[in-house]
């Protein structure tokens, strides 16, 4: 263990005094960046779970033994509310949730299938072209000119 920590510390003094090497830019790309990427993704949720674990953990360590045994004397009283809910009323609503998720994606679904799938042109309505009626006049066109 000792061989790791020192190895460790080795990898950072490399890093930290010379960062122009090639060998610093390789343990950059293999010890600093993944844990850069890692803490980059925590949102403000995770750092309150980790506050929150922190805080349980402190008052384990400042109660010594103790604390185990309070947290196991109160399981009873726990369990005894556990099974006082309703666990099928939960069901229930989880599978309505899902039943209604599940229709309103698949009324999207079928319409975006039917926007992407190309129409045929035989279910198109076609619009019919209506013949142009003759004028309605009184003087026969056709009658002057033959005169002339």
């Amino acid at each position: 263990m000792l061989i790791v920590a020192a190895t460790l510390v080795a990898c950072i003094v490399v890093l930290w005094l010379w960062p122009d090497l090639p060998v610093a830019r390789v343990l950059a790309g293999l010890l600093v960046v993944p844990v850069a990427r890692r803490f980059a993704a925590l949102t403000p949720g995770h750092w309150l779970l980790f506050a929150m674990l922190s805080a349980a953990a402190g008052a384990v360590v400042w109660m010594g033994g103790d604390m185990l045994v309070v947290s196991a004397m109160g399981s009873p009283e726990l369990a005894g509310v556990l099974m006082a809910i309703d666990i099928a009323a939960y069901l229930d609503a989880m599978l309505a949730a899902l039943a209604v998720a599940g229709a309103v994606r698949g009324t999207s679904l079928k319409l975006w299938v039917a926007r992407m799938l190309p129409r045929s042109r035989s279910r198109r309505a076609r619009r019919v072209r209506v013949a142009r009626k003759a004028a309605n006049d009184d003087d026969p066109a056709g009658v002057w000119l033959a005169v002339a």
